[in-house]
């Protein structure tokens, strides 16, 4: 487990022989575990839950459903008449293909939907037209994909068939009938004094992120009220919905077993992670992320065992695997064990038969475009064209007709197969073909992570013009910095991975195909033209999420990244001017921030006065966060690094003052 988890909670609800009702709800045993330190009564804490909300979600059109107000297999704009998309097919979406992940959406509109310290319904009132803006990604019903829109989506759904908004409807329909006194849209939530603080990088506290999009992330609660949420969906359990729409919710969507097993607001009805048992048993889950906080939610319906986890810091997989450990240890009160199988050795075969080295071509994922080869016919190698430095990664011929990751280098006494199994296998689906990956990993701490994936898809050849392909191959290595999104929004934070910036990067050896890389401004394109690219990825799962299209454009002499949905703009980074000792004031404007290269003030210290609705950001060469004006308990006085940035952001009218 990562180190830098400050604070985690973890609630077990287990009922044994009595159906949990109405009646009987309060007498459910809830033990409270906690393995690090925590601030105040860490029952009472109040954490976002993150993703977890879209089962919340679920649960009140369910609840319509029921009664009769919704029907889950109309068309969408049978309820939302304003929802459109720049594509005819969005006609053919239904409210089910909403809930399991299968609208063909392009996958989250972004913009200002986590932001520190605040609640609104911004975001909320500007969707609709923002999601106007996009396309699909496939046909819908045909794929499941994870996707934040069809949740925020879901949330108008519900609001426009019961007259409610979605935080009054949670709270009655839900919230009340469970007696859960701290559980809501962050909205009813917002500056509960109870809320979980928030640390980074172990020791820096921020103030608090909350997501704005409601239905897809923005429901907060507690440990032990989550945990009371999840026994709802226990067999027998009435309380919030009919055993027939748990059932509903609880029917797997996979198509096969490299595709997610999605329910209706899960993301998974049919969890085992890999693990043996010596019985049958039927797991839900779902997991949620923000920016520093982070949620896992465990059900056993039939077992009557509910897990609820909720951390501030470390990273989302965490409380998963805390949710997991104490399922099966919950599990194992009940005699029912559990063990992860270790990688079983495949037998090698040094020879590609035809039929695979025919496969040879360049496949990509949304997040990078690869080469697929076969070295003298002897084994498979892929490599990532679009990766800072490409490496290759091979994979031996097996005789169960698939390919498994190896180690060292070929002809070498150190190529062996890697203790951390990857094993390949072609797909052909909907006249596609995909490379598929089961994996076999340790996770430190927490057993195996065991898994089945779409990996790649077979793209081939996109040959554009040498002017277009010049035009993009100009751009290759530049980085450009988001300008348009709101003084209080998450993404001016550079955590893990992600940064402020995103960075074109243009493939050698192949025509047509970019990247472009970083925060939410991330996907993989094809050359439209000169100036536009197209998300073109068709795929299952976590490797086809979120398609994306893109555009450059000029303005009073600087060049701008812009996504197709309008929801973000960023600024090319060699048009970015020098800070300096003589500037000491900054004139903030709506969706426009400053951006200054550090340059000869380097080492310097300043001393700023930021107004309300107006931050300040610091980072070093690497767009790593070294100062934000939502550190808490920070000051205002600022070591400025070498090589570095900082960036102000602000509403038209607002100074930043420097000294």
């Amino acid at each position: 487990m990562n180190k830098k988890i400050i604070a985690a909670i973890a609630a077990i609800t287990m009922i044994t022989a009595v159906p949990c009702s109405a009646e009987n709800a309060d007498t459910a045993k809830v033990n409270t575990y906690v393995p690090t330190q925590t601030y105040g009564d860490e029952a009472k804490t109040v954490s976002a839950v993150g993703s977890i909300s879209k089962v919340f979600c679920t649960v009140c059109a369910m609840q319509l459903y029921e009664q009769g107000l919704l029907d889950i297999d109309a068309p969408v704009v049978d309820y939302v008449p304003d929802f459109k998309l720049q594509d005819e097919r969005y006609k053919d979406i239904t409210v089910r293909m909403l809930m399991n992940h299968s609208s063909g959406m392009e996958g989250c509109v972004s913009g200002d939907m986590i932001v520190y310290d605040e609640a609104s319904t911004e975001y909320h009132d500007k969707f609709l037209e923002t999601l106007s803006h996009t396309r699909l990604k496939a046909d819908p019903g045909t794929m499941s994909s994870y996707n934040n829109d069809g949740f925020t989506l879901l949330e108008i759904v519900v609001e426009r068939v019961s007259g409610q908004s979605f935080t009054d409807y949670v709270e009655e329909h839900i919230a009340k009938p469970l007696g859960l006194e701290n559980t809501g849209t962050c909205l009813k939530m917002y500056g509960n004094e109870n809320t979980a603080r928030v640390f980074v990088d172990g020791n820096v506290r921020y103030d608090t992120d909350y997501c704005m999009a409601f239905g897809s992330g923005g429901i907060m609660s507690t440990a032990p009220e989550l945990v009371r949420f999840g026994t709802a969906m226990f067999t027998g359990n009435n309380i919030l919905l009919s055993q027939e729409s748990k059932d509903e919710m609880e029917k797997n969507t996979a198509r096969d077993k490299y595709e997610d097993g999605f329910g209706l607001g899960w993301d998974s009805v049919c969890y085992e992670n890999g693990v043996e048992m010596n019985r049958d048993v039927r797991i839900e889950f779902k997991g949620g992320s923000l920016n520093h906080q982070f949620a896992g939610l465990m059900v056993a319906p039939d077992e009557q065992i509910s897990v609820s986890v909720l951390t501030s810091g470390g990273v989302g997989i965490e409380p998963q695997a805390m949710a997991e450990h104490l399922m099966y240890a919950a599990l194992s009160e009940k005699g029912i064990t559990s063990y992860y199988p270790e990688p079983e050795e495949k037998q090698l075969v040094d020879t590609v038969p035809d039929k695979y080295t025919k496969m040879a071509d360049i496949y990509a994922r949304e997040s990078g475009i690869y080469t697929v080869s076969f070295p003298d016919g002897k084994y498979m190698e892929i490599t990532e064209l679009t990766s800072v430095v490409p490496q290759a990664k091979r994979y031996m011929y097996t005789t169960e007709d698939t390919f498994v990751l190896m180690n060292g280098e070929p002809g070498s006494s150190t190529f062996a197969q890697d203790t951390d199994q990857h094993i390949l296998e072609f797909v052909e689906r909907n006249g596609k073909t995909y490379i598929c990956d089961s994996a076999n990993e340790d996770v430190d701490g927490f057993g195996r992570n065991i898994s089945n994936e779409y990996y790649l898809e077979k793209v081939g050849a996109y040959d554009v013009s040498d002017d277009v392909q010049n035009a993009w191959s100009a751009r290759d290595g530049q980085r450009y910095y988001i300008t348009s999104l709101k003084y209080s929004n998450m993404m001016y934070y550079s955590v893990r991975a992600a940064s402020p910036s995103a960075t074109v990067k243009v493939p050698d050896g192949v025509k047509g195909y970019a990247i472009v890389g970083g925060n939410a401004l991330n996907g993989t394109v094809r050359m439209a033209d000169a100036d536009h690219g197209k998300g073109f990825v068709e795929i299952s799962g976590p490797a086809g999420r979120d398609v994306r299209d893109y555009g450059f454009f000029a303005e009073n002499g600087c060049e701008y990244l812009r996504t197709d949905d309008l929801a973000m703009v960023a600024v090319r980074e060699s048009d970015i001017p020098d800070f300096s000792a003589d500037i000491h004031e900054i004139a903030l404007e709506t969706d426009s921030a400053k951006w200054y290269n550090i340059a000869n003030m380097a080492n310097k210290s300043i001393t700023l006065t930021i107004p309300d609705n107006a931050s300040v950001y610091v980072y070093d060469r690497f767009d790593h966060t070294v100062y934000s004006s939502y550190m808490t308990d920070y000051g205002n006085t600022v070591n400025l690094p070498a090589e570095g940035k900082i960036v102000f952001v602000g509403e038209t009218g607002g100074k930043v003052m420097v000294e």
